[in-house]
């Protein structure tokens, strides 16, 4: 009870100061819904809450970034979360020492350093960026996975933790050459194992060098990035004897008959010239690489990509060229390769005062080299116009759309072809009051079974405030032997200038001559705090 008469104090004390000043923002919100739905992830019922604090201390930000939710569970990895952070060098003096931190922070994030070693994955640890003059390090540290056990059909996820660092000359946004080092290690024993070795704990080791240069003033740009990676897919499995390599090196790194060393290369460069852009990239990563850091990262490719764009008359008509190859199975490891092209052009013009209009088209054709000699063709085929006008007082937003998709496969079971054409309309009287309807229609063929489908959304909005509004509408689709029809009304009441609250239900009626039917009903209310 102290403590916290103390914490309250010093709070006040603080927010009382010079040079300090408090604000930010929390939401709360909450659903349920009448029917349990067996295909949705989201249950039926369920809260969520953020909280996002933000103190200025003599110009220096320290945010807070809170979420929490009834979703969360033991079977799955962290949904709640906090993140603090700070970005002193944004609110010192150029010659103070707080002027090196760019940034740093406490708590779950996800972090970026290259493609090929921390991209993508979400670590709840410390990390920190420093930038004294031309120097530049960055590191991170905390676990990548909690220890879930096995149950069921699921084989559970060790511990996983992981230490990065990266440093080098120059910032990551302008010419720099950095050195990386990622460390990815599951905990061994920290999940119930059994004989069935359904996973096992790894280890990943993984080195770049990564470089950029820009020149002629942001016009030309060179980067890019090597990396070399040890991924032992067990870190029990026997060691390996070899008069090569230093004992203190295999036992440093764990090296054991598991493991496996791949490499990746990524090369991209633009120029810009009056008003052309043209960019070309290339990639290439080994079977063999893997990165903890990067966990949605695709081995086994080579992609080479080539885009063009020009621009004339202000901008005002443009015109673009891409090209797209790519092909796997690299070391000849898999029973098939895969071969992708692709090429697309697109063009458009958005005069003032008239429709704005783009139209793409993109052919494509993948070839699976095996003992059938598959391939697939496929071509899209966009355009959309979109158009905003008044008329005696009264502001028109029209938007059209047509999408033509065609899939056609070597043996001709897979063809399959669709249309879509969406139709939006939004209209806002001098009044506040704002109506928009919506009118799609999509045809699908799979062989030789055609489908359509149909769908209607009209809704109107009333605001006669800032923060108070009522939103009423209603929704029908039909086609392929279904019908759903929904009503939706929602609005948001302001209580106090910081204080709003937000309403929303939903009811649905749905038939089906293939699915079960049902009636269901969703209510869900929030409330927000502006400081």
């Amino acid at each position: 009870m102290k403590l916290h008469i103390f914490l309250i104090f010093l709070l006040t004390v603080l927010l009382s100061a010079e040079g300090i000043e408090f604000s930010g923002s929390s939401s709360f919100f909450g659903q349920i819904c009448s029917e349990e739905k067996e295909w949705s992830e989201i249950p039926s019922e369920y809260w969520r809450w953020r909280l996002n604090p933000l103190l200025r201390i003599q110009g220096i930000p320290i945010a807070a970034d809170l979420f929490l939710s009834s979703e969360e569970s033991a079977q799955r990895q962290n949904l709640n979360r906090v993140y603090i952070s700070s970005a002193p060098s944004s609110g010192s003096g150029d010659n103070s020492i707080l002027s090196w931190i760019s940034s740093i922070g406490l708590g779950t994030t996800t972090q970026y350093f290259t493609p090929f070693t921390l991209n993508g994955a979400t670590i709840s640890g410390f990390n920190i960026e420093l930038e004294p003059g031309a120097f530049y390090l960055t590191a991170a540290v905390g676990r990548a996975n909690r220890a879930i056990e096995p149950q069921d059909d699921d084989p559970g996820t060790y511990k996983r933790d992981i230490y990065a660092i990266m440093t080098g000359v120059g910032s990551p946004s302008d010419s720099h050459m950095h050195l990386c080092f990622l460390r990815g290690l599951d905990k061994d024993g920290s999940i119930s194992e059994d004989s069935t070795f359904r996973i096992t704990p790894a280890e990943n080791w993984v080195g770049s060098l990564d470089f950029g240069s820009v020149l002629l003033n942001g016009k030309f740009r060179l980067e890019g990035e090597v990396a070399g990676s040890m991924f032992t897919r067990d870190v029990r499995s026997p060691g390996i004897e070899s008069n090569m390599i230093p004992n203190w090196l295999l036992e440093y790194s764990g090296a054991n008959i598991s493991s496996a060393f791949g490499w990746a290369l990524d090369l991209a460069s633009s120029f810009q010239f009056s008003d052309n852009i043209i960019r070309v990239s290339f990639r290439r990563i080994d079977p063999g690489f893997q990165s903890m850091g990067a966990p949605f990262l695709r081995n086994d490719e080579i992609v080479f990509e080539a885009r063009a764009d020009r621009y004339f008359m202000n901008r005002q008509l443009f015109a673009g060229l891409w090209y797209r190859r790519n092909n796997d199975n690299l070391l000849s490891t898999k029973s098939f390769t895969n071969t992708g092209n692709a090429i697309g052009i697109r063009s458009g013009c958005a005069f003032r005062g008239y429709p704005r209009v783009t139209i793409s088209y993109a052919p494509s054709s993948t070839v699976m080299e095996d003992s059938a000699s598959s391939w697939t063709e496929t071509s899209l085929l966009s355009v959309s116009a979109s158009y905003t006008r008044g008329i005696s007082g009264i502001d028109f937003t029209s938007m059209l759309s047509v999408a033509l998709h065609d899939n056609s496969a070597g043996s001709g079971s897979g063809n399959y072809s669709s249309t879509n054409i969406v139709l939006r309309e939004t209209v806002s009287l001098p009044s506040p009051v704002t109506f928009s309807g919506c009118f799609s229609c999509r045809r699908t063929r799979s062989g030789a079974d055609t489908n359509w489908k149909y769908l209607t959304d009209l809704r109107g909005t009333w605001y006669p405030s800032y923060n108070l509004s009522v939103t009423l509408g209603g929704n029908y689709a039909t086609g392929a032997g279904e019908r759903k029809i929904g009503l939706i009304i929602g609005g948001g009441v302001p209580i106090s200038d910081e204080l709003v609250a937000n309403l929303r239900g939903e009811y649905t009626m749905y038939s089906s001559t293939i699915e079960k039917d049902y009636n269901n009903m969703t209510a869900g209310a929030g409330i927000t705090y502006i400081w």
